[in-house]
């Protein structure tokens, strides 16, 4: 025999072809179809990814509801913010409401009580157009050019010694313990 360098009488060589067809057939062929079988289970269905790319879809829903939570709790903080400022120039509005009510009344009007009455007004309105007025430097600045959307999420590929694998990584942490099966290795 060639490969194993052996010697064989004609029957006992026949009977080593039929043990390595034999061997062929079980380890080789069978080996071979199995890989083969696996790979169009990956083509057809995605058989190996279908619960990350579920656990992406997870991902993302989580996402969208914190940024959503983020975006209301800003509203809210405005609308707080809006009232807080509106309630504070009342306050300061109701002294001069009183004393022109006072002065009407009593009919005791001069114009130092025109003149001062006018300053606070003009004061006020003042105040009131430096909070309604769209000024770009009092903007509420979204920036979301400091997030970096591609390392949120991705998915990492590795090759080690013969042997490929990916993971899927969210927020720079590892998603998947090596004890789950979702870090996929192939030889």
């Amino acid at each position: 025999c060639i490969g194993c360098e052996q010697h064989f009488s004609r029957k006992e060589f026949k009977e080593h072809e039929r043990q390595l067809s034999i061997t062929f057939d079980n380890e080789i062929i069978r080996s071979h179809d199995e890989l083969l079988d696996l790979i169009q289970k990956l083509e057809k269905s995605n058989y190996l990814s279908l619960h990350v790319f579920d656990q992406i879809e997870q991902w993302k829903q989580t996402t969208i509801n914190k940024v959503k939570k983020a975006a209301e709790k800003a509203q809210n903080e405005l609308i707080q913010f809006i009232e807080n400022q509106k309630l504070t120039i009342i306050k300061q509005l109701e002294p001069i409401t009183k004393e022109i009510r006072s002065l009407r009344e009593e009919e005791n009007i001069v114009e130092t009580d025109i003149d001062r009455l006018r300053k606070k007004i003009n004061d006020m309105r003042q105040k009131l157009q430096e909070f309604t007025q769209k000024d770009t430097n009092k903007s509420i600045i979204v920036n979301d050019n400091q997030i970096d959307w591609n390392r949120l999420i991705y998915v990492r590929r590795e090759e080690q010694q013969n042997c490929k694998r990916f993971e899927l990584n969210i927020l720079g942490k590892r998603n998947f313990s090596p004890n789950q099966s979702n870090i996929f290795v192939f030889h």
